[in-house]
């Protein structure tokens, strides 16, 4: 047990040492996500939206951050190795998939809180936004985080067989799957009815849902929010077990490093 807990500790303390040397990586968590909160926020009150649409933007904001750096820090953590040429190094060692996995989610996960603190304070300091609801925020992050787990299984299940080409996907379709979810909007108001049915099964949809109930614009469902998640968990595990296996087969691991 100890021996995976270090194992674990391990990808979260490489990531944490990449952060300091690496720009990008401190773009990634210092800037953007500010660049991207106030882009929204300021046009929210240029048009003078009405203040509970601010505070669906800024808590929506958050879910998606969640999702982005749980997502891309699991796949990232794996092209790193290849692209420092240490690949191999890794694959030989005891560490394990659900490992590599867990510990690279761990450290998204932590960004993540660290981002979202930011977006407290800021928002709080030039909007006056505070969390209504502590229970239900905490809850609705925690299921953006088991979502973004979810899809970091299987991006870096992509990754194991694509190489690189897994990093852009891990930029791209946590950005469709979310803007689906209607993270600043209703689905119902704006999507066509015929897709509907397959766009409130997500369990984002529901996330966001669960968000926006705080401020009264949405009817959670909780219940389906936690076996969907669930059901994502396992699928998503699945695949990445799938994609190990037939990366493995077609040597594409032995190669990578």
């Amino acid at each position: 047990m100890m021996d995976s807990l270090t194992r674990i500790y391990s990808q979260v303390y490489k990531s944490f040492h990449t952060l300091r040397r690496n720009t990008f990586r401190l773009a990634d968590v210092l800037i953007w996500p500010l660049i991207f909160l106030f882009t929204l926020t300021f046009f929210a009150t240029y048009l003078g939206s009405d203040a509970v649409y601010l505070q669906m933007i800024i808590l929506g904001m958050m879910g998606w951050r969640m999702i982005y750096f749980l997502n891309l820090e699991m796949v990232s953590s794996f092209v790193d190795e290849y692209w420092s040429k240490s690949l191999a190094h890794l694959l030989i060692s005891p560490i394990s998939r659900f490992e590599l996995a867990v510990g690279s989610a761990i450290s998204g996960f932590l960004k993540a809180v660290f981002v979202i603190c930011i977006y407290l304070v800021a928002t709080h300091v030039l909007y006056g936004f505070n969390v209504s609801d502590w229970p239900t925020f905490v809850l609705a992050l925690s299921f953006f985080a088991v979502i973004g787990f979810s899809m970091g299984l299987v991006t870096l299940g992509i990754g194991y067989y694509w190489k690189e080409e897994s990093f852009n996907l891990g930029f791209i379709w946590p950005d469709v799957i979310v803007l689906l979810s209607g993270v600043y909007f209703s689905v119902d108001a704006v999507y066509p009815a015929w897709v509907l049915p397959a766009i409130n099964l997500l369990p984002s949809t529901l996330a966001f849902n669960l968000l926006k109930s705080m401020v009264g614009l949405a009817v959670p469902d909780i219940p389906l929010l936690a076996m969907l998640s669930l059901l994502w968990v396992l699928l998503a595990y699945l695949f990445n077990g799938y994609m190990y296996e037939k990366a493995r087969r077609a040597g594409k691991l032995a190669r990578l490093g």
